[in-house]
This record gives C-alpha cells, sequence and structure tokens, in this order.
C-alpha cells in the first residue's frame, strides 16, 4: 500500500510545477530607475530590498525582465503589475561594465526552499513589541484560523481562512523550518483548501492545491520515522487520491510552467 501510493505522490507532483497566487512584497521594491538609451538605469537602490539581495547595483542597465525587454519606464511598470501577487521571482537581463548578466530577484523564504523545496513568500511584517518568539506568533495565529473553520460557513468564506491559516502557517515554518508539526498542519491545510475550491466548481484550481498537499506530505514521509506520523501521513493521502479519483482528467490537468535557470553574478 505504501508503496502504490508513493507511487502515486511521483505521479501527481509530474503534472506540473505552479506558483500560488501570494501577496507579498513586490519583486521590485527598493529599486528606482530612470529611462536611458540602452534600457533602465538603476539610479538608486535600498540596502535590503529583494534587488540588493540579488547582487543589483546602483548604476547597472536592466534591458530584459522576464524575457520580455525593456526600454521605457512604462514597460517595466507594466510587467510589474502583470507579475505582482503571482510570483516570488523574477529573471532580469542587466549591463555591468558592457558584460551581459542573468539576474534572479528572489522574494520567496530560503529556508522553506531548502528545507521542502517549495518557493513561498517570507514574512515581511512583525507587530512591534512582540513578546513571543516569531514561531510561536505565527503558528498560534495559523492554528486559531484553522479552529476558526465551521462548517456553517459559506465556501468562499472557508477559502479565505483557510488561505489565511496557510499565509500565518507559512511564515511559521520560515522560522522554525525543521518543524515536522508545522509541515503536516500546512499539508492538511492545502488539503481542505484543495478540497473547497473542487467543491465551488474551480476543479483546475483544486487540482494544483492537491498538488502541494501531496507534495509537502510527501517530504514529511520521507523526513520521519515515527509510525504515528507515518500512518497519518499515508491515511491522509489515501483520502486524496479518492477524492482525485473522482474528477475527469481531462479537467483536472493544471497548465505547464516553464522552469528558468539562474546565475551568479560577482559582487
Amino acid at each position: 500500500m505504501r508503496l502504490y501510493i508513493l507511487f502515486f505522490i511521483t505521479t501527481i507532483i509530474s503534472l506540473s510545477t505552479f506558483v500560488l497566487p501570494v501577496n507579498a512584497q513586490s519583486i521590485f521594491s527598493g529599486l528606482t530607475f530612470s529611462e536611458k538609451k540602452e534600457g533602465l538605469k538603476i539610479v538608486e537602490i535600498q540596502s535590503g530590498c529583494p534587488g540588493f539581495d540579488a547582487g543589483l547595483k546602483t548604476g547597472d542597465m536592466v534591458i530584459e525582465i522576464e524575457g520580455k525587454k525593456v526600454r521605457f519606464l512604462h514597460d517595466y511598470v507594466k510587467i510589474s503589475r502583470e507579475i505582482k501577487n503571482k510570483k516570488v521571482e523574477a529573471s532580469l537581463v542587466i549591463i555591468r561594465k558592457n558584460i551581459e548578466y542573468d539576474v534572479t530577484i528572489k522574494i520567496y523564504s530560503v529556508p522553506i526552499y531548502q528545507h521542502w523545496k517549495q518557493k513561498v513568500i517570507k514574512p515581511i511584517e512583525l507587530p512591534r513589541g512582540l513578546t513571543k518568539t516569531p514561531y510561536i506568533y505565527w503558528v498560534g495565529k495559523g492554528y486559531r484560523e484553522v479552529k476558526e473553520q465551521k462548517n456553517y460557513q459559506s465556501v468562499d468564506v472557508k477559502i479565505a481562512g483557510y488561505n489565511k491559516a496557510l499565509e500565518y502557517l507559512l511564515s511559521a515554518l520560515h522560522y522554525r523550518p525543521e518543524s515536522l508539526d508545522t509541515a503536516l498542519q500546512i499539508a492538511s491545510a492545502y488539503r481542505k483548501l484543495g478540497h473547497l475550491n473542487i467543491e465551488k466548481g474551480a476543479v483546475k484550481e483544486g487540482v494544483t492545491i492537491y498538488r502541494k498537499s501531496i507534495e509537502y506530505y510527501g517530504s514529511c514521509y520521507k523526513k520521519s520515522s515515527e509510525e504515528e506520523y507515518l500512518n497519518k501521513i499515508l491515511t491522509n493521502l489515501q483520502e486524496i487520491e479518492e477524492d482525485l479519483s473522482k474528477i475527469k482528467p481531462k479537467k483536472a490537468k493544471p497548465a505547464l510552467e516553464t522552469e528558468r535557470r539562474s546565475m551568479h553574478i560577482p559582487q
């Protein structure tokens, strides 16, 4: 049974690469440009902004964003609006000292990616005067949000609630990425969110979100040796499989997204 479930995981995960919509710090926040003949010149960059972390410097000339040529500020504004709240990274081509470089600006949580191979936004705000650790603060908000979901609520209200719970739980995982309990809670929230989307009729979105649940459950399975955890994981995967088996394949195939190669530039 376990081998069958793990085969099922591999099959579903291979369907696509998809990044769920996010609400995050802008990829291009902290950057100020001016129009030049060659492209957009960086005239100001704030220390600690995503572009600064990616290695960009004042004086760099940006000639391409996400595979699209940029010559004017309105090109930059248009592309920024297209990817806002939809991507956690963006590719640029810049010119520095007459040499072209490929650069990737990232706003996803590096700890989560290192431990779980998932690209999700990193938390950017914490309340002032916080007395708890960031992990305790976020995981507490996530657990409370999950408990507040009630059967009598509408599907849309439940979807909003689980999205909010995921935002909190993923923020907690950023501060304690090794937490198996938090990862399992995230997998469970994705599972319920996938079910709700399918119930609403958003089949493609539901299957895509189910995929996120399967990925987290699959990673937890690899990281755990405790029988209690393993049984819980396999039980949930079986139930997901039962839900997905009721969907016609032609409606369940998510859109494909191409993989982008990144390259480090000298500092």
